[in-house]
């Protein structure tokens, strides 16, 4: 059954709540580090369960086998992380991705944001010679609070798809179309929900989105646990949009 919102407009922005309270990171001097890629690629070389990140003049580090960096010039600190919210808004999405893996779902790393597909789940058309898979877009941000002045932190969600051929090689609509014919676009589309049965434009595809596909998403990984070992919690109900009227 699909989730259920009251009317209105929302964004697909879904806020994190955050503890105040200090956590114990370690952290290193940004100077000492002009470069992070050699320390990133060395960690991850070890396979060890530990990551770092630039803020400021400092480079933090986190993660179960975090200490290791002592070794490297690092030092223990405390710090409150809607204090440093780069970071904290880092850690939202790597805690995320962290937890939805251990159900089956699999990060592609893009510029700023990662897109996750189950690939045990798919539409199959043309006698299996094409595969329509969905999986989700996801980023993380803070925005401030016009009406506190304090920082809201989220975690954004978009559907996304990726479409297989025979050979599990990525196809465009264009190489659909020389492949396999103007049908098989059409029942792409339809899959993506981009068309209805009919072949008419579907008008409400970013409501259904939304409603049968993202908010059972989220309703599935409401609590995970960030890299430096504090619990968080998304809300189940995205931001709304609220219109109004500034009075001057």
């Amino acid at each position: 059954m699909a989730a259920r919102l009251d009317a209105g407009l929302y964004l697909n922005l879904f806020p994190v709540d955050m503890p105040p309270e200090p956590v114990t990171l370690l952290a290193s001097a940004r100077a000492a580090y002009p470069d992070l890629r050699p320390l990133r690629d060395e960690l991850a070389q070890s396979g060890k369960r530990v990551w770092i990140y630039a803020e400021g003049d400092k480079v933090y580090g986190y993660g179960e086998d975090s200490d290791l960096l002592q070794s490297k010039g690092f030092d223990t600190t405390a710090i409150s992380l809607p204090n440093v919210p780069r970071l904290a808004s880092r850690m939202i999405l790597e805690g995320f991705i962290n937890h939805i893996k251990q159900e089956g779902y699999e990060p592609i790393e893009r510029k700023g944001r990662r897109q996750v597909f189950n690939w045990g789940e798919c539409q199959t058309i043309r006698a299996g010679n094409v595969r329509v898979y969905r999986g989700f877009d996801l980023r993380s941000l803070f925005v401030k609070d016009r009406e506190t002045g304090r920082l809201v932190f989220g975690l954004v969600v978009d559907v996304t798809y990726a479409v297989l051929g025979p050979s599990d090689e990525r196809l465009s609509p264009g190489e659909i179309r020389r492949r396999f014919g103007e049908r098989a676009v059409s029942e792409v589309r339809q899959a993506q929900g981009d068309l209805l049965p009919t072949g008419r434009i579907n008008t409400e595809v970013a409501r259904q989105r939304l409603l049968e596909h993202i908010l059972p998403f989220v309703g599935r990984f409401l609590n995970f646990r960030l890299p430096c070992g504090i619990d968080v919690s998304l809300r189940p109900e995205p931001a709304r949009i609220i219109l109004g009227v500034e009075r001057g």
